[in-house]
C-alpha cells in the first residue's frame, strides 16, 4: 500500500470516528494536512514515518 492509499484508508476512519474531522490529504511525500470542521486546519510532519508512525503523528493533534 502506498503513502497516498494510506491516507485515504486513514482519512475515512478520522471522519468516520466523529472527532470534528472533516479530511486528511497528503500534501508531499514529507507532510499531511488535517482538515477540521470549521475548516480549521493543521499541518504535519510525517516524513520518514512507517504508517504506524503517521498514525500517532496525526492523533497528537486531534486530541
Amino acid at each position: 500500500m502506498s503513502k497516498t492509499e494510506f491516507i485515504k484508508v486513514f482519512e475515512l476512519t478520522l471522519v468516520s470516528a466523529n472527532l470534528d474531522i472533516i479530511g486528511l490529504s497528503l500534501m508531499d511525500d514529507s507532510h499531511a494536512l488535517i482538515t477540521f470542521k470549521g475548516n480549521g486546519t493543521r499541518k504535519v510532519n510525517i516524513e520518514g514515518d512507517s504508517y504506524g508512525a503517521i498514525i500517532k503523528d496525526v492523533m497528537k493533534y486531534v486530541f
